[in-house]
Parts: C-alpha cells; sequence; structure tokens
C-alpha cells in the first residue's frame, strides 16, 4: 500500500478540500427537548470513548465553524443523531471520485458463485481529521463544546475520501487474487466454492483488522450464501438474476395506487415514486422505459431550478396508464440478468438528411427519406434508421438478441437507455423502437461506431467522419509470441494494427476481415486481443465461457474490479511491457500516445479452461 495520498491522510489526518474558507460560525442555541438533549449526551460519550470527538479547548470556545447537531427519527422507531454539515459543505470543493457501482457487481459475478459480505464498524471513524482542520467540525451539547476528529457523516467529500483509502485496501485483497467489491463500509467478497470464499473472507477480516477496522456482525453476512443483499439488490447467483428487494417491491406498490389520472400528488411523493424506479433500473427489465411517462409530467409541470417541494403534479392520462405496468404481476418479481445474452446479430446504422442506410453482414438496406422527415434534426433521424433497418432485417433478428452499432452517440444513449429527458420526440422515438422491439422479442443494446469504420452504412446514407486506433509497436508484439506462441486471430485490429494473419473487425467487408470478435467461438487455438480498456470484462467472461486461450495486452490495474478475475485466468506472471514512447502509436506512427505510463500495459496469458 505505497499511495502516497492515503498515507498522509491516515498518517497526518484529511485536510478539508476548501474552495473557500467559510468565516467563523459561532454556536446556535439549542431548542431540543430535555430528553432529546439526554439522548444526544449520551451518543456524544460513546463517541468521546471512540475518539471520534473531543473537547475544545477553553481558550478557543465559540471560534471556528459550529454546526447543529440534533436528533432524526429513523424508519424503526428509533432517533439518529445528525451533524448539519450544509453550510460547511458549501464551501469545500465538489471533487468527482468514481465509487463501485452495482452494474460492475453484476458483470463481475458469475453462476454458481459463493458470497459473503462484511460490514465495517465505524468505518469512518478510522479517517483522522488534520489538526487544524478540526475546528470546522464544532458542535454543542448542553453546555460543552465538542469537534470531530475523524471523518464525520454528512461532510460532502467524506465518501470520496474513504473510497479512495479503502481502495489501496482492495487493491492488495486483489493482489492475492481475492475478487472483492467495496461500497463505502459495505464489502461483498465472491469465489467459485463456499470453502474459498471463507478462506478469502479470512484474509480479508485480518488484512482489516491488522488496520484496526472491526466488523459489525449482525449487519455482515458472513456464511457462504449464493443469495444476498448488496448494495440495494437482492444476488442470486444459482438463477444468474438480480431481484429489488421485497421492501422496495412494497414500496412502489403501495405509492403508485395514488397516482391515478387526473389526481394531484405532493411534488416530493412523485421525487419519491421516481427515485424507487430508478433503484430498479439494474433489477428490473424495462424499468426505464416505464417510468418515462412520469418523468415528463413532472418535467412540463416543475422545475427543479425553482426548488418549489412544496409544489404539485396533475398526473396525466398517459403517466397514469404506465403506471399500471408497475403493480402488474411479476414484471418487478422476475428479476434480470447479471449480464445480458451476448447478441447474436449485429446492424450497423447511418443516417444524413438526404436517406438512411444499415448492414446486417451481407444484407444490405436503404432508402430515402420524405419530404417532410428532411426536416427533421439528424439525431431524430438517425434513431429513426435504427427502427427502419430493424425493421427490413427483421426475419433474421426475431426472438435475438441484437447489438445496433451507430456513430451518432445521442441514438446509442436514447437507445440504451430506453428514452429520456433531454428531448420529448427523441424520447418517444426511442420508446416506439422498444415497443416495437418487444412486440418481436428482441432484446437491443447500442454501441458507438466511429464515422472511419462506419463505412458500409455511411456510403448507403452519404455521411463520414474520422478517428484512429492504437498500434503496439510489433517489435514488443515479435517477444510476446517467441515467448507464449503465435496466434493466427488477432480479435481486435483494423488492416493497419493487426499482428496476425487473420484479424476480426467492423471495418473492412468480410472477405477481408472477420467481422466482430464477440459474434465468432475463440476455443480452438491460441487467439490475440488488445481491446479497448471498457471491453475488457467482457473479454474475459467471453475467455472463460468459451475456455479460450488468450494473449491479452491490457493495464496491471488492480483496483478495477475485474482484476482479480484477470489473475484468476493468468496461467503464468504478466509480462510487463517496457516502457518506450513509441510503444503506442497511430497513423502509421507518426502520432504517439501522450500518457503512456498511466496505462502499465502488461501482456497476460490467459486460459479460459483453468
Amino acid at each position: 500500500m505505497s499511495d502516497t495520498w492515503v498515507l498522509s491522510v491516515v498518517g497526518k489526518g484529511y485536510t478539508l478540500p476548501f474552495r473557500e474558507f467559510p468565516p467563523l460560525i459561532p454556536p446556535r442555541p439549542s431548542y431540543c427537548s430535555q430528553e432529546h438533549l439526554l439522548l444526544l449526551e449520551q451518543e456524544v460519550e460513546v463517541l468521546l470513548l471512540k475518539g471520534a470527538v473531543e473537547l475544545v479547548p477553553e481558550q478557543e470556545r465559540g471560534q471556528g465553524v459550529y454546526s447543529r447537531y440534533f436528533l432524526i427519527p429513523k424508519k424503526d422507531g428509533r432517533l439518529r443523531p445528525i451533524l448539519d454539515l450544509r453550510i460547511l459543505n458549501w464551501f469545500l470543493k465538489q471533487e468527482k471520485f468514481k465509487m463501485l457501482t452495482l452494474a460492475q457487481v453484476l458483470l463481475a459475478l458469475n453462476m454458481e458463485d459463493w458470497m459473503v459480505s462484511v460490514d465495517l464498524q465505524d468505518a469512518y471513524f478510522h479517517i483522522p481529521i488534520l489538526k487544524s482542520h478540526r475546528k470546522y467540525l464544532r458542535f454543542v451539547v448542553g453546555s460543552q463544546h465538542y469537534q470531530f476528529a475523524v471523518l464525520p457523516f454528512g461532510l460532502t467529500s467524506a465518501p470520496r475520501v474513504f473510497t479512495k483509502v479503502m481502495s489501496v485496501v482492495a487493491a492488495e485483497l486483489r493482489r492475492k487474487g481475492i475478487a472483492v467489491f467495496p461500497y463505502l463500509d459495505d464489502w461483498l467478497i465472491k469465489a467459485k466454492s463456499p470453502e474459498l470464499v471463507l478462506r478469502h473472507l479470512q484474509s480479508t477480516t485480518q488484512l482489516l483488522f491488522d488496520l484496526g477496522f472491526s466488523v459489525n456482525e449482525p449487519k455482515s453476512h458472513l456464511e457462504p450464501s449464493q443469495r444476498l443483499l448488496f448494495i440495494g439488490a437482492v444476488l442470486d447467483t444459482t438463477l444468474g438474476r438480480a431481484f429489488p428487494p421485497p421492501q422496495r417491491i412494497q414500496d412502489i406498490q403501495d405509492l403508485v395506487p395514488m397516482f391515478r389520472n387526473g389526481a394531484v400528488v405532493p411534488v416530493l411523493k412523485v421525487l419519491r415514486l421516481l427515485g424507487l424506479f430508478a433503484s430498479c433500473i439494474l433489477l428490473v427489465t424495462h424499468a426505464r422505459w416505464h417510468m418515462r411517462a412520469l418523468q415528463w409530467c413532472l418535467r412540463r409541470q416543475w422545475s427543479q431550478h425553482r426548488g418549489d417541494l412544496e409544489g404539485t403534479v396533475k398526473i396525466s392520462r398517459d403517466a397514469a396508464v404506465d403506471l399500471k405496468w408497475w403493480i402488474a404481476s411479476n414484471n418487478l418479481s422476475q428479476g434480470k440478468p447479471f449480464q445480458q445474452s451476448p447478441p447474436v446479430a449485429t446492424v450497423i446504422t447511418d443516417a444524413s438528411t438526404l436517406g438512411w442506410g444499415a448492414h446486417l453482414g451481407d444484407l444490405e438496406i436503404k432508402g430515402l427519406w420524405s419530404p417532410e422527415e428532411q426536416i427533421f434534426h439528424i439525431n431524430l433521424l438517425e434513431l429513426r434508421a435504427v427502427r427502419l433497418a430493424l425493421k427490413a432485417f427483421l426475419p433474421s433478428l426475431r426472438g435475438q438478441s441484437v447489438q445496433v452499432l451507430t456513430d451518432n452517440t445521442t441514438t446509442m444513449w436514447y437507445i440504451n437507455k430506453q428514452g429520456g429527458v433531454g428531448s420529448y420526440l427523441l424520447c418517444r422515438e426511442a420508446l416506439r423502437l422498444w415497443s416495437w422491439a418487444k412486440d418481436h422479442r428482441i432484446c437491443l443494446i447500442a454501441n458507438h461506431l466511429a464515422g472511419v469504420l462506419n463505412v458500409r452504412a455511411d456510403s448507403l446514407s452519404r455521411h463520414f467522419s474520422a478517428d484512429h486506433e492504437w498500434r503496439l509497436h510489433p517489435d514488443q508484439v515479435r517477444l510476446i509470441f517467441q515467448k507464449w506462441g503465435f496466434p493466427r486471430v488477432d480479435l481486435f485490429a483494423t488492416r493497419e494494427n493487426a499482428h496476425c494473419p487473420l484479424f476480426c473487425s467492423l471495418q473492412y467487408p468480410m472477405q477481408e476481415a472477420l467481422g466482430d470478435a464477440f459474434q465468432m467461438t475463440w476455443c480452438g487455438q491460441l487467439l490475440y486481443a488488445f481491446p479497448p480498456i471498457p471491453l475488457i470484462p467482457r473479454v474475459l467472461r467471453k475467455i472463460r465461457q468459451d475456455r479460450a486461450l488468450v494473449i491479452l495486452i491490457a493495464p496491471d490495474w488492480p483496483r478495477r474490479v475485474w482484476y482479480s478475475d484477470l489473475l484468476q485466468l493468468s496461467t503464468c506472471p504478466p509480462l510487463r511491457l517496457p516502457f518506450r514512447a513509441d510503444l503506442l502509436s497511430q497513423s502509421q506512427g507518426q502520432v504517439l500516445h501522450p500518457n503512456l505510463q498511466s496505462l502499465h500495459l502488461h501482456a497476460w496469458r490467459l486460459n479460459g479452461a483453468t
């Protein structure tokens, strides 16, 4: 664990990231009842024993930044103490960071995996605050003045700093081959067998104990299981599906009946219901589709920028009809597969203001827009072109999982997100497409295809744009092949950067390239792959599914969720690629990669049969 920033935070304390320093805010009188005051004093005594807070020195009382410390009711009826840091948070930088997402977890899970979960006790309290910054975290209970000595809940930057610190711990575990998924203080561990997941659990808890953490056993799930609740989802590896928790389903079914046609509903209720719908996007098929009508109903009557949370919304007929889907039998209880079935067909489309074109393998189709359509925005035309192309190729697509490749990113997003709230016309067109696809049992996934690769469809619709791809230096490739064998197929290449006699690409006609790598079987021969980094999880899954033998060029990034899978598939230590300025290039060596050191590229020999 050599991260300099993490060592500085743990050793010296966390420095609050001020964009400007706040003025002094004196303590405000507390108006809580005697009963609440007693409960607050009891809570502070516990925090003092844990070293989470400390008394403010007598000579400093009244100075610094004081926030309200009060009680709010919990769902179980008990009271929770809250430090209201809203004023302080206004002065802090809003720094971006990446937390673990449910989508990453689902992509990494396999059928028949075994799981355990670990909840860390008082996790934030292990991050100290820089002593000179503790004066910004003061509060008063009764006549006593206190300040937080550790990271408090409610600080806007707390999730970021805790995630960055714990990512170093997770990386150490992944280097040992442990598949661990940390979401703040809630950690999931998965393995192929109950015995292995228990060994990994022991290694994880031992490291956490060595670092001073303790496990909250009542909130943890320490017995190996194939059905477990994590990040708001019920994960079932025997079925390979994720489900909404029963309480969430019940909350939706309790709320929806009040949203009748013409009913006047408080804005907060609408936002609450939309929040519940959003939490089901990865867990319920077509969830996004069936929340769009209510989103547009809200948008037309209420503006988030005005912030009037006391307002009301009149429910439209379209929204009321669409909401019935949420309480129809089995729509919520079916769950959703961990990963969408890989597409068995790829349709490539393009559009111009004159017409549209598409191809599916050797099949081609094109058409002209009507005079009325020619005045539409190009984004709408690109999206409509997808539906027209799919309809033309329907005999080959019915009942299949289909990939749509388009060089229009707006089209890609409106398909994948089943509509949107940026443009009503685009949303309506996307939902029309999804309704048609559902009727014909077609599952859609859209991906972006750079204009330079969209040669055929572009020629059909008379449209073109340009792009590049990186090429690994052939001398380095030759050394790798001499050590591990000479593959015949380069899975992700173009004519200019292919390193094998055969290559897969969507850029060239079938007689020159093998087409989409994910549409072919990978077993039976040694293959070579240097895929785009976002495709690595999909590549690893394909290797495992096809029991393939692949030489993979990929970064040595143990903080990524897929890293433990990479180690499990590896048959020997990876080869670190040397740092040379021309290791990656474009345009026949005229353009060099601008940030090569950050990639930490390695060659990995992977075997999906291990």
